[in-house]
């Protein structure tokens, strides 16, 4: 039951979050565009209708993120109504403000946004812009608050059988707090570049608008290629706060069961690898030394394996928070598919930054133009989707490997779950909301094609050269008549 209300989750959330790093990413662009239409002269109206373009796949994802976000917190209520008892008076109010930025903030500056192009200034017009890009973000930032309290809970106090922050502002003081959030932000920025440079070279193929679609990938890759190179910054920031709060996540990404290393030598890091966890064993490619740099910046030292590790929860914890559980609570998480979402994430940071300079550099050559180099555009329309499943694999290292917390030191999965809930209303739940989910990523998914297919559209967001023609003598020339 609680592996069902797990999986049901975590289908809900990964969902709702493609959307939301799809939304804030297709703003950004669209801002952009526009700022560069406003302010860049009167021969700028190619990014005018730019900002149009990725504007309107802004408004399917933000209508069909909105749908999913109800969906998601629908399980607070269904499946994890313990968890929401004991923590309620954390989460309640970071939740009540994100849904009022989402909702009423948000959905009024859409419409001012959309209703009022083409009918004031445009450079008063490309603030709206901004500040509507501006309220997508601060979603994050409240979401992000709740993660970083379940990541590393702090500023709380307990009252009998609930948890109590001791001051609002301690959610924002948390030490993991700005490490997440940039390792997050920086995530959405990578999508919003690929994103942007994969419909480009998409529309450029297919021979739409490829002049004007030739600037919005040079800026999709702007936009990308620099993020991608911070982002391994921010990532040894983030590992060496794991390390710090969660010491069993990240030997179970490195998938190192054993203690290892010295003050003479080094911890290995498995490029590939077979884990088996039954037996608690890895095989595989190793380069020596390496897994100790990562966190550390040294290529020596010692590291507790996960062996250790276990034995001290069992001490911690055992009588404690798992105390009904008697002793036999495991905390080893998934490790293989922890290993390979790490490593997925390792792999593609590398590819962004480099086949994202190499296409940047086809972009410049004079004697060949990008429309020539259909491998490169493919492959462009191809790695779009590539930031999608990174920041898929990045959820789950963050949330899968907190096992078996759901916050983590204080309160388990199992505990969290409804009391009431049963197996076959849990699997029928995950069938409905899945069967959702399916259908309202599909429709996002179709809608924006339909409109990709139409090319960009003049700079008042029609498409005359696509209205039938009717012949003057067609008695429906006359209906207004």
């Amino acid at each position: 039951m609680t592996e069902m209300s797990r999986i049901q989750f975590a289908v809900t959330v990964i969902t709702h979050f493609l959307l939301v790093a799809t939304s804030i990413g297709m703003m950004l662009v669209t801002v952009i565009f526009e700022m560069m239409y406003a302010f860049g002269g009167d021969k700028n109206e190619k990014y005018g209708r730019l900002a149009l373009f990725f504007g309107r796949i802004f408004f399917f994802s933000f209508a069909t993120g909105v749908l999913t976000g109800i969906v998601m917190e629908l399980q607070f209520g269904l499946n994890w109504s313990s968890y929401s008892k004991f923590f309620g008076d954390i989460i309640g109010v970071p939740l009540v403000i994100e849904s009022m930025l989402a909702f009423f903030v948000e959905s009024n500056l859409i419409g001012l946004w959309r209703f009022t192009w083409g009918k004031m200034n445009k450079k008063w017009h490309a603030f709206i812009g901004l500040a509507l890009l501006i309220s997508s973000m601060f979603s994050i930032v409240w979401i992000i608050s709740i993660n970083a309290f379940m990541q590393n809970p702090y500023g709380y106090h307990m009252e009998g059988q609930h948890a109590r922050l001791n001051s609002f502002i301690d959610l924002f003081e948390n030490p993991q707090y700005p490490n997440e959030f940039g390792h997050v932000f920086i995530g959405i920025l990578i999508v919003s570049g690929f994103v942007t440079a994969g419909i480009s070279a998409w529309q450029i193929l297919h021979k739409r608008d490829p002049e004007i679609f030739k600037r919005a990938l040079q800026i999709g890759l702007l936009v990308a290629v620099p993020v991608a190179f911070s982002q391994q910054l921010l990532a040894d920031n983030q590992i060496q706060a794991t390390m710090a709060v969660q010491p069993m996540k990240f030997a179970a990404v490195e998938g190192q069961y054993d203690n290892a290393g010295s003050k003479t030598t080094g911890v290995p890091w498995y490029a590939f690898a077979t884990i088996n966890e039954q037996k608690k064993t890895i095989k595989g490619l190793a380069i020596p030394d390496l897994g100790s740099y990562f966190g550390s910046g040294q290529f020596t030292g010692k590291a507790v394996g996960m062996k250790t590790i276990a034995k001290a929860y069992h001490t911690k914890f055992d009588k404690t928070v798992a105390k009904s559980y008697k002793g036999h609570m495991s905390y080893y998480p998934p490790v293989t598919l922890m290993f390979i979402a790490m490593r997925w994430m390792v792999y593609a940071g590398f590819f962004f930054t480099i086949f994202g300079v190499l296409a940047m550099l086809m972009m410049m050559r004079k004697k060949k133009d990008i429309a020539e180099h259909r491998k490169t555009l493919i492959t462009l329309g191809i790695a779009m989707c590539f930031p999608y499943i990174t920041i898929t694999a990045g959820w789950i290292v963050a949330e899968v490997g907190r096992f078996p917390f759901v916050v983590y030191g204080l309160f388990t999965q199992f505990d969290a779950v409804s009391p009431t809930v049963t197996a076959a209303s849990v699997t029928m739940s995950l069938t409905i909301f899945t069967i959702m989910d399916a259908l309202l990523l599909y429709t996002m998914v179709y809608i924006s094609h339909r409109y990709m297919k139409k090319g960009v559209p003049d700079i008042n967001g029609e498409y005359p050269e696509l209205e039938p023609h009717l012949d003057p003598f067609d008695r429906r020339v006359f209906k207004d008549a």
